[in-house]
């Protein structure tokens, strides 16, 4: 489904994050959420893809405060091109690999919390008028701010379900 308004990306980054803390509680309630993902995919528990989703806010942050100053940031970071995204979520992933999943969802809630402070302070126009901003590089910017928000959830929902081998309804 596309997204036309700021108040529907709003909704469906705030609908997407709860159904994923919704299932990050009812993992932990089941006592699984320390528990290894099955295969050999590249985030391997719960920790990990909450961290992936949070160091994604972060390059999101920095380019925006990059490029809202005139800046051209690097996207996805520096160092790496689009074709580079394996390597570069591996990097992400162990970034935060000895971090405690109670801090790493904090740090998520928060960037989360960011995230939809950044899509209210904008208009429709300037959020889906793509080429607003150049450093945007052609995509519209809340394009940028629902595939690191809501679609990103989606994704997260279903990576923890396929590495515990639940239905989790995505």
């Amino acid at each position: 489904m596309k997204i036309h308004d700021r108040e529907e990306l709003i909704r469906r980054n705030d609908e997407e994050y709860s159904a994923l803390t919704g299932l990050v509680a009812r993992v932990r309630a089941a006592d699984r959420v320390d528990e290894e993902f099955a295969g050999d995919a590249r985030d391997r528990n719960v920790r990990d893809v909450l961290a992936h989703l949070h160091a994604w806010h972060l390059l999101l942050e920095g380019w925006y405060e990059d490029g809202m100053i005139g800046g051209s940031p690097a996207l996805p970071a520096p160092g790496y091109t689009w074709s580079d995204l394996d390597a570069l979520n591996v990097t992400l992933r162990d970034r935060w690999v000895d971090a405690p999943l109670e801090k790493v969802e904090a740090l998520l809630d928060a960037s989360h919390r960011g995230l939809q402070r950044l899509v209210s302070v904008h208009s429709d126009a300037q959020l889906f008028d793509g080429g607003t901003y150049p450093w945007t590089q052609g995509s519209a910017l809340g394009s940028l701010c629902l595939e690191c928000g809501g679609n990103h959830y989606r994704w997260g929902r279903a990576a923890i379900g396929a590495g515990l081998g639940i239905d989790v309804g995505v």
